[in-house]
């Protein structure tokens, strides 16, 4: 199979990518960035993921399983990312909220 070469690397650089998203705090412009690159490993992954199983073969099964897993390991790692994001973006507001009443109260 061609496709397994680039498949590893995107598995790769999808890996790297989340693990990044996880380092970096939400407010870091390079998060958007680091999302958007995501998207398009995850749509490139697929469209070699889709080419696999246009013809899959009893040969290809444990690659296929394999990358199940791997999907499902992405999919686990994406929702941590997603719940750490949005706990930071929750804590900002709050800290916003408290600053505001601060500066209402200051005002006075």
């Amino acid at each position: 199979m061609q496709v397994l070469p680039e498949l590893e690397k995107l598995n790769k650089s999808v890996s790297e990518t989340l693990i990044e998203l996880e380092k970096i705090p939400a407010e870091n412009e390079t998060a958007d960035e680091l999302v958007l690159n995501l998207q398009e490993l995850v749509e490139q992954r697929q469209l070699l993921l889709d080419e696999l199983l246009t013809s899959p073969k009893d040969e290809d099964r444990p690659v296929l399983e394999s990358q199940l897993a791997l999907t499902q390991q992405f999919e686990q790692q994406a929702k941590r990312v997603l719940l750490h994001r949005q706990e930071l973006l929750h804590l900002g507001r709050k800290s916003k909220r408290q600053i505001n009443v601060y500066k209402s109260i200051g005002a006075k």
